[in-house]
Parts: C-alpha cells; structure tokens; sequence
C-alpha cells in the first residue's frame, strides 16, 4: 500500500537500528505488526499513522469490515492503556468502557495527541458505517 509505504519513509531516520519496529520494517512485515512493534516501543506517532493508514483501506485493497475496525480499535485501545499512569483520566474512563468520544476528549486535554487522532478517524469511520 502506498501510503505505508509514505509514512515508512517519514519514519525512516528516526528509528534507532536495533528496535523491533525497525527490524520490522527491514524484513517488510505487514503494517499491522510494525504498528504492534511501534506500539510496544512508545512509537504511537508511528503506531497511530499506520493504525489510520489501515484503517483507509487493508492492504489487500478492501475495506475493513465495521466488525474488524471495531476489534483494531478495542485492542489499540489496550495497548495504550496499559502505557498509561492508573490515575489519569484517559486511563479511567478505557477502564469504565466509555465511549470513543468521550476517552478522544480525554486524551486530547491530556496531550496524548496520537491516541486522541487514531480515536478521531475511528469516530469519523463508524458515522460513515452507520450512515
């Protein structure tokens, strides 16, 4: 997909050789598993760029099925919880299972601009399913 392809390229020099995003990278992993390596590394700009990268369109072409989206956004939802301190309010309301707006508002006050982004472009996808 060209746009991985893009946001690769914008990424390229500030890897460190010896991450496992690079070495992700390096060995042409899907996007899906550099986003999982950007995540697990704190490398949400990244993680974020790829996981609405993919969210435009699988590599394959197609379009993510509502089902698919939602189980992307629940796991990226988990991965960033579990990088947060437990007394933010980001972290509680994951926790209390509140809604995409609500936890978007959250991290963009708390200056977790990745998180607040990758959110926004879920929101924007589900009123595009539901309309």
């Amino acid at each position: 997909m060209e746009l991985v392809k893009q946001i690769l390229a914008s990424f390229e020099g500030t890897l460190p050789n010896d991450s496992k995003t690079a070495a992700a990278i390096a060995r042409g992993a899907s996007a899906e598993e550099i986003s999982a390596c950007a995540t697990e590394e704190g490398l949400h700009a990244l993680a974020a760029a790829l996981f609405e990268a993919c969210e435009e369109g699988a590599e394959d072409g197609h379009l993510d099925s509502s089902a698919r989206v939602t189980g992307a956004i629940a796991e990226r939802l988990k991965e960033f919880r579990q990088g947060l301190p437990p007394a933010c309010e980001t972290a509680r309301l994951i926790d209390a299972g509140a809604g995409l707006e609500e936890i978007s508002e959250a991290a963009e006050k708390e200056g977790l601009n990745a998180l607040a982004s990758m959110l926004f472009e879920a929101e924007q996808e589900q009123g595009k399913d539901a309309g």
